[in-house]
């Protein structure tokens, strides 16, 4: 919401125009004597007729709904000077025009691997120009049609073996999940199995460059002059070749001189903490369009590898005050359990999906036989909610733990953290932290090539690289009132490490472990 502080000219919100000439006319028969009588007005004649309903506040506020209206306009056209309040035609029409020269970008195929079976030797023909006329292509359920994105050949093995695919449709719907099942369409090969499994799920799939996406470019175009092919110019290249690409970091002379490394991350389409690494199909779009002498726009010269990053996990402590014993907003139980000394409670065996056992720093609590749980799993970023029937204490910081039916099978290291009632709230909050995140240095601080490959933008200008103390700001924005206080108890991995072969990209941080206790 725009507020009074950001406007460069005065904004009267509803009634102020009114009370102000009311006031005005009630200093005004103060001033004046009342015909009937001879004397002053009096307060109470006055307040009687400037009253709600008189005639004198209906002129005035019909005075203040006129002024709202023209002032209406004038607000709206202010806005549209500024890129991030512009409305869809303006920012389409007059800052797209004048700063990108092109329309939002359109919608994105998703891609992925899935495992099929052919005979050995049977070649499956691939492109990555979409709908090339050759290609192998399947289709899933929906009818969604999907191309092989790289020529391959069976091994001599006849067992599962993993294809790449991209859609040739486009859209969320293509992101197919693990599982979905895709049968041969076009060019199909001789001796190559009719269907195809997905085998870990497609991303990059999006629609049509939303708004904030296509104004986040051109505010990137007005901040930093892009031409000659510079850091800025690779960038915004590497932006508009695919909607898929969340952003681009530019490493110049990465390698040596006339090289330039290109670092991306994907828009999000799944859970998990590698959902920004961009997919087969995104780095296949970004290498055509920048990597010569096929790029449309890099003339060739110039050694140009468009990469991923290298994830570089952190776990992560949080230890909050909220209120206990409250279902909506706080601690599940009274007396939470475990607590947190000196490392997070974590799964030390597992017997089975109903029984397992925790190693916790703090004692259970005098009364307390089944705590309420969660445990964090790793591959979706998200906790899962424990029901258990009892805890007992097996000594030496062991306690068994039985859950009131059999659940997913938790793996041995797995952090166990006190339920909460926000849970999906605090990790999706956690989890957008990390995503705001960019990627790290190629090279070290020590090394000569510093001053002229660090990255591009800067850290200090946008997605800092380093974690820590600074998760503590959307974590209180995102819990509120509900939120006493709260301090990061660990933060294991603060800053990414240098890869240790440059042509690898960067190390970013992402999410691992993530636990929250009471903090007493």
């Amino acid at each position: 919401m725009t507020t009074l502080t950001e406007r460069a000219f005065a904004y009267f919100p509803r009634g102020q125009v009114r009370d102000d000439l009311l006031t005005e006319w009630r200093l005004g028969l103060a001033r004046l004597a009342n015909p009937e009588t001879g004397e002053p007005f009096t307060q109470d004649e006055t307040a009687q007729a400037t009253q709600q309903g008189s005639r004198w506040w209906i002129e005035a506020d019909a005075i203040d709904l006129v002024g709202l209206a023209i002032q209406s306009r004038a607000l709206y056209l202010a806005d549209q000077v500024r890129v991030r309040r512009a409305s869809s035609s303006w920012l389409r029409s007059y800052h797209g025009d004048l700063w990108l020269g092109e329309d939002p970008l359109p919608p994105n195929p998703g891609s992925g691997p899935v495992s099929t079976v052919a005979a050995p030797g049977t070649l499956f023909i691939g492109s990555a120009t979409i709908g090339e006329a050759g290609a192998v292509t399947y289709r899933d359920q929906a009818g969604l049609r999907y191309q092989v994105l790289e020529t391959v050949s069976a091994p001599a093995v006849g067992s599962p073996w993993s294809l790449k695919l991209v859609g040739i449709d486009t859209g969320p719907a293509t992101n197919l999940r693990v599982g979905a099942v895709l049968t041969l369409d076009l060019n199909p090969p001789l001796g190559a199995q009719p269907s195809a499994t997905v085998v870990e799920n497609f991303t990059g799939g999006l629609g049509l460059e939303t708004d904030p996406e296509y104004a986040d470019r051109i505010v990137s175009a007005i901040r930093h002059k892009q031409g000659a092919g510079n850091a800025a110019q690779m960038r915004a290249w590497a932006r508009q070749a695919t909607s898929a690409v969340a952003d681009a970091y530019v490493y110049p002379c990465a390698m040596y001189a006339g090289s330039v490394l290109v670092a991306l991350t994907q828009k999000r389409t799944i859970a998990g903490p590698d959902a920004m690494q961009p997919s087969p199909a995104t780095l296949a779009s970004v290498t055509g369009y920048l990597v010569p002498p096929g790029s449309p726009v890099v003339p060739a010269g110039p050694f140009v590898v468009v990469t991923g990053f290298t994830s570089a996990p952190s776990n992560v402590v949080l230890q909050l005050s909220l209120p206990r014993g409250a279902v909506a907003s706080g601690w599940a139980d009274v007396t939470p359990w475990p607590g947190y000394v000196a490392a997070p409670a974590v799964v030390e065996s597992v017997a089975d999906a109903q029984h397992f056992v925790v190693h916790s720093d703090t004692a259970l609590p005098a009364g307390v036989t089944a705590p309420r749980l969660m445990s964090w799993d790793l591959v979706a970023s998200r906790w899962v909610e424990l029901t258990v029937a009892s805890v007992a204490d097996l000594g030496g910081d062991s306690f068994a733990v039985v859950l009131q039916s059999p659940g997913r099978l938790l793996a041995v290291g797995a952090w166990i953290s006190p339920d909460m009632a926000r849970r999906d709230d605090l990790a999706a909050t956690v989890e957008a932290y990390f995503d705001g995140l960019g990627p790290g240095e190629v090279v070290g601080a020590a090394d000569a090539r510093i001053d002229r490959a660090a990255r591009f933008p800067e850290p200090g200008e946008a997605a800092p690289y380093r974690g820590g103390q600074a998760i503590l700001t959307p974590v209180i924005d995102a819990l509120g009132g509900s939120l006493a206080d709260a301090s990061v108890a660990s933060f294991s991995v603060t800053v990414p490490p240098v890869p240790a072969e440059t042509i690898r990209g960067p190390g970013k941080l992402t999410l691992g472990r993530l636990a929250a206790y009471d903090l007493a």
